[in-house]
């Protein structure tokens, strides 16, 4: 082989190995960044001033707010394919909401689900400046508000519905 088509294919082995490279580099990258992260879904909210120091309980509840004058945010039980250790007659059940709660099938979670589609700790749910928001924890099989999948940090509002494996429970 001549010495001028030996460095043109040197040349493009070169950049075939930075093309390689450059594809795995980007492929490290999209794996590691997180969807929930990129972008924050929220909902027409009124906005709730950051400097406010009070809590969602002491303070009168705003549009956008899970709270009720006078009551704290819960989780009632709609339809269970398992909760904890009772069954189907776990319909009703309200689960009251602090500052944060983490919903999963391990004993550690403040409402703890029994459903093989759930993960050990699916979600948790918390408090910001009186307006609670949702939030899938990477789970295996995700989770669902009003029937539409979660990949972001999404404000809850009364009236919502979350679905972890078979179990749908309303936010009010």
């Amino acid at each position: 082989m001549s010495e001028p088509l030996l460095n043109v294919m040197k040349i493009m082995l070169l950049a075939g190995l930075y093309l390689f490279f450059v594809r795995v580099l980007w492929s490290v990258f999209s794996e590691l960044r997180d969807p929930r992260t990129v972008a924050r879904k929220r909902r027409d909210l009124d906005p709730v001033p950051a400097s406010s120091a009070h809590t969602a309980e002491s303070r009168p509840a705003v549009a956008g707010s899970s709270a009720r004058r006078g009551q704290s945010a819960a989780l009632a039980v709609v339809e269970p394919m398992a909760l904890g250790q009772l069954r189907m007659s776990d319909t009703g059940m309200v689960f009251p909401l602090g500052t944060e709660i983490t919903l999963g099938r391990a004993n550690t979670n403040g409402i703890v689900v029994d459903d093989t589609y759930v993960s050990t700790v699916h979600a948790r749910i918390f408090n910001t400046n009186g307006t609670y928001f949702f939030e899938d924890l990477a789970s295996r099989n995700g989770s669902a508000l009003n029937g539409e999948a979660i990949v972001v940090i999404t404000a809850l509002v009364a009236g919502d519905l979350i679905q972890l494996g078979g179990t749908t429970m309303e936010f009010s």
